[in-house]
Parts: C-alpha cells; structure tokens; sequence
C-alpha cells in the first residue's frame, strides 16, 4: 500500500492494528480527560464551555444567524437557539432582524458578550496552556494542530459527500 489517501478510502475498511488501537484510545482517553477537566474549570467559575463555543463562533463574523452558527459549532440548530435565547436573556448577545430577509433574524455580541468572551477565554488560555501547550514541545503542539486540522477536513469532506445533491 502506498499510504495514498485515496489508498486508504478504497476498498472494505480495515481494523485498526494494534499501534493505531492503543494510539486511539490515547487520544480518546486523553481528549476525555482534558475536557473534563476544563469543564470543571469552568463550572466551578459559573462558566460554560458551550456557552464558549457559541461566543466565539458568533464573535468571528459580526451578524450570523441561528443554523450558521450551529453548523460553526457542530451542534444542532434546536440547541443552539436555545443557548442563544438563553444568552440573549442574560444580555451576551442581541437578536436582529436580517436587513435582507425579515424572516431570518441574526445574532452579535453585546458589550458584556464581549466581556464575557474575555473572561471565558482567558480561562481557557490557562488551563489549555497548562495541560496541553506546557506537557508538549512546540514541534508536538504544531502536530497537534495540523493533526486535528486534518480530522476537520476529512470529517468535511465525508459530510459533503453524504449530503443529497440539491
């Protein structure tokens, strides 16, 4: 086999061998045990890492709607309206009505969103620089990155080619 990617996604899949298994459950483990322990980070703050996600994904592109950003963030649009609601009530983000289309409306952060962005991410600056950035070499963290980088493009590129054609 020559290791070719389009090698890999032919023919019958294979089981893992045992490197590759023992491999995976490190990453499983490991990816388990780290959002674990951020979760409770941020729980024992009052802080969310969903809540995270979704003002992040809303302060990357100023006016996003509901499904936009639920596609950004990986989760369905009925949770994420529902986070939304709950973070337009607390006054992190303000609904909008789209200047094209009345009938979509668009969320933003507000001035506090902003704070609250700050403050969550800051969190997560410590505790990521702690038990990732700081237990790995540079060169093991740029691996890291181009690694998942990978993940998210070949998870995307199965998802285009399951979508019905339009």
């Amino acid at each position: 086999m020559s290791g070719n990617k389009d090698d890999r996604a032919s023919g019958p899949p294979r089981s893992l061998t045992s490197a590759e298994a023992e491999s995976w459950f490190y990453l499983v483990d490991g990816g388990w045990a780290l959002f674990a322990r951020v979760n409770d980070e941020f729980v024992r703050r009052g802080l969310s890492l969903s809540d995270l996600r979704i003002l992040e994904a809303i302060s990357q592109s100023p006016k996003l709607g509901v499904s936009e950003v639920a596609d950004t963030v990986h989760m369905r649009v009925s949770t994420v309206s529902r986070m939304i609601a709950r973070l337009s009530e607390v006054g992190d983000v303000e609904r909008l009505e789209s200047k094209a289309d009345g009938r979509h409306r668009l969320v933003h952060l507000t001035d506090q969103g902003r704070e609250t962005l700050a403050t969550h991410v800051h969190l997560r600056d410590r505790v990521i620089r702690r038990f990732v950035v700081d237990a790995m070499s540079p060169d093991e963290f740029a691996c890291l990155g181009i690694a998942f980088r990978k993940i998210e493009e070949a998870v995307a590129a199965a998802d285009e080619e399951s979508a019905p054609a339009r």
